[in-house]
């Protein structure tokens, strides 16, 4: 609970569906009695975009939670034009809170509120960059984290207010580990603004050792190379989002694998190797095996492993290509 009430201009920026449960919180900030930080201004997102199979126009996770709130919502194509300086100076923000948002603001923007953070998911100075989450489960991490900053021009790199340690469980997958530090996000704002508001938290300079990039990934990125080990391709299948999938081809279709484990550490044999046991759709990696659970073929509906084998009709020894 808050110390004291205060009335604090919120403007948050957000695009991904990481945010939205820090937005609705910030939203119950100024609902609650008593105890409330302020009231939310306005919501900067992202341009609603085509997306899908029909190409539908489609609004972010954070303007459909906006709009279902009540909340105004500004979508600039870029943030830091003059068009949308205007805007933002218009709402008198106390405070930006930016969250996955997907644009670096300009020290003309930051200069505007009274501070301005940003909540990155990674113990930071690791993991700088666009996709933090999918890179420390794809490098077999056991553990990342909430860090909160002071924005600075510099992507992730102003000083440190708060952080909070998350363990990455060994069956965690990005979806799974997203909603932990959706969750964490909420109560380490809370305490970075109380601290803010007090006057007892000031920002800590980033250390210039152990720091590493965390970069978009690309779409080249998410192709299985079944010569890696079975640990290093069970931590890429699992460290991206439901929509989209690591991905391989078989018998020269598009084959994305939605859920795998790992079925083996060891053995050696033919990478990319089919091996139906014990009802099972196992696949030779460069050491072990991977166990398919859920894969969807090109232009299909997801199928557990055993539709799949039953469908394809699918034979041992038959080997997923790389194209």
């Amino acid at each position: 609970m808050f110390r004291r009430e205060s009335n604090l201009k919120i403007l948050y920026f957000g695009t991904a569906a990481i945010g939205v449960p820090l937005l609705r919180r910030c939203v119950l900030w100024s609902a609650s009695q008593g105890n409330s930080f302020g009231e939310v201004v306005g919501v900067i997102t992202s341009p609603d975009s085509r997306s899908g199979r029909g190409k539908k126009l489609q609004s972010s996770p954070i303007k459909q939670a906006a709009v279902e709130m009540g909340l105004d919502v500004y979508q600039p194509a870029d943030v830091n034009s003059a068009e949308s300086l205007k805007w933002i100076k218009a709402c008198k923000p106390d405070v930006f809170i930016l969250f996955a948002y997907g644009q670096i603001l300009c020290a003309e923007l930051l200069v505007i509120p009274r501070w301005a953070i940003n909540v990155h998911p990674s113990l930071l100075p690791k993991y700088r960059g666009a996709a933090p989450l999918q890179r420390a489960i794809m490098a077999g991490e056991e553990e990342t984290g909430i860090t909160i900053i002071q924005m600075s021009e510099r992507v992730d790199a102003g000083g440190i207010l708060l952080s909070q340690t998350i363990p990455i469980e060994p069956d965690d997958t990005y979806d799974s580990l997203a909603e932990h530090v959706a969750r964490a996000a909420g109560y380490l704002v809370e305490k970075a603004l109380e601290g803010l508001l007090d006057g007892t938290l000031k920002p800590t300079p980033q250390s210039a050792e152990n720091v590493t990039k965390a970069p978009k990934i690309r779409k080249r990125e998410r192709l299985i190379d079944w010569s890696r080990p079975a640990r290093e391709i069970y931590n890429l299948i699992r460290a991206f989002p439901s929509r989209y999938q690591a991905y391989t081809y078989f018998r020269g279709i598009r084959l994305n694998v939605i859920k795998a484990e790992l079925a083996d550490d060891d053995g050696a044999g033919v990478p990319g190797t089919l091996v139906l046991e014990s009802g099972k759709l196992l696949v030779q990696c460069g050491s072990g095996f991977i166990e398919f659970i859920e894969v969807k073929p090109e232009g299909k509906k997801a199928m557990n492993a055993s539709a799949f084998v039953n469908g394809y009709r699918s034979q041992s020894n038959e080997v997923l290509s790389p194209e």
